[in-house]
């Protein structure tokens, strides 16, 4: 969806670091079956695709886990229709409070299915 346009992610240079470091974990290489190239080219395609933000205010503390404040301080400071996460429950207070829908993958999909069937 975001090599088709349809959405549009949000990153800073804090949050490609932060992909590299986390998608770079052996681990993590051995779960995507992935080699270390083919996902640096990853990152750097959804980079090409993503809108650069500018953070420039910081509101702390903003979720329960502090690891999680880059992320919000991206869609507070971009204004972002939504923030789509399987971590719900660190972001929804904040998303709240600053009127950022927190949706999970499969609430996002629901809802741009239902928005298609409405537009036919």
């Amino acid at each position: 969806m975001i090599f088709r346009e349809e959405i549009v992610p949000l990153m800073d240079l804090k949050l490609g670091l932060e992909y590299r470091d986390v998608a770079l974990r052996p681990e993590h290489l051995v779960a995507s079956a992935l080699s270390e190239t083919e996902v640096l080219e990853l990152i750097e395609a959804l980079e090409a695709f993503a809108e650069p933000v500018e953070v420039l205010t910081k509101t702390r503390p903003l979720s329960p886990d502090p690891n999680d404040d880059m992320i919000l301080d991206l869609a507070i400071n971009r204004g972002a229709e939504a923030l789509v996460t399987n971590n719900t429950k660190h972001f929804f207070a904040a998303g709240r409070r600053f009127g950022i829908p927190v949706l999970t993958p499969a609430e996002l999909l629901d809802r741009m299915r239902k928005g298609e069937q409405d537009a036919e």
